[in-house]
C-alpha cells in the first residue's frame, strides 16, 4: 500500500519548504541589515567590548572595538582603533568577548554592521546572512524535489 509513503513524502515535502522559507526570511532580513551600511563596505575583525545594559530606563546598546583606517583617509593602515555601536546591532546576540566579523564604510569607518558572531563555542551558531541564504536555497530546492516526486508517484 503506497498512501502512508504517499502521505509522509507530502508532509516532508511541506516541511522542507515551510522551513526553507522560513530561512529565507532570516538571511533577507540579514542582508536588509548590510543594505544599511550603503556601501559594500570593508571586512574586518573585531570583539564586543561593553554588551547591552540597562540603566534606569535607557537601554545602552552594546559596543564594539575593531581597527580601522582613519576618517577621510580610506588608504591609510587600519592602526586606529574604534570603539561603536552596530547599525544592526539588535539582530545578533552580542555578549562581552565575543569576537565578531563586521564590516565598515571606507569613507566614514565609524559606521559598521556586523556580519557575524565568532563565538566558536560548543552549542553556539554562527550567524552568518550568506549562510543562511545558501541553507535556504538548499531546504527550497530539496522540498521541490520531494514534492516532485510525491507527485510522480500519485500519478
Amino acid at each position: 500500500m503506497d498512501q502512508p509513503w504517499l502521505t509522509f513524502e507530502f508532509l516532508l515535502a511541506a516541511l522542507l519548504l515551510g522551513f526553507g522559507v522560513f530561512v529565507l526570511r532570516i538571511a533577507l532580513r540579514e542582508r536588509r541589515a548590510l543594505a544599511r551600511l550603503g556601501v559594500r563596505g570593508v571586512r574586518t575583525s573585531g570583539e564586543v567590548v561593553r554588551g547591552e545594559r540597562r540603566e534606569g530606563d535607557t537601554v545602552h546598546p552594546p559596543q564594539v572595538r575593531y581597527k580601522a583606517p582613519p576618517i577621510d583617509h580610506p588608504n591609510a593602515p587600519a592602526e586606529q582603533t574604534y570603539r561603536r555601536t552596530p547599525l544592526n546591532a539588535e539582530q545578533h546576540p552580542l555578549q562581552r568577548g565575543v569576537p565578531v566579523t563586521l564590516r565598515y564604510d571606507p569613507r566614514d569607518p565609524r559606521r559598521i554592521v556586523v556580519i557575524r558572531t565568532d563565538s566558536g563555542a560548543p552549542g553556539t551558531i554562527s550567524y552568518s546572512a550568506t549562510a543562511h541564504l545558501i541553507w535556504a536555497i538548499f531546504f527550497l530546492l530539496f522540498g521541490a524535489v520531494v514534492a516532485a516526486v510525491a507527485f510522480s508517484d500519485l500519478v
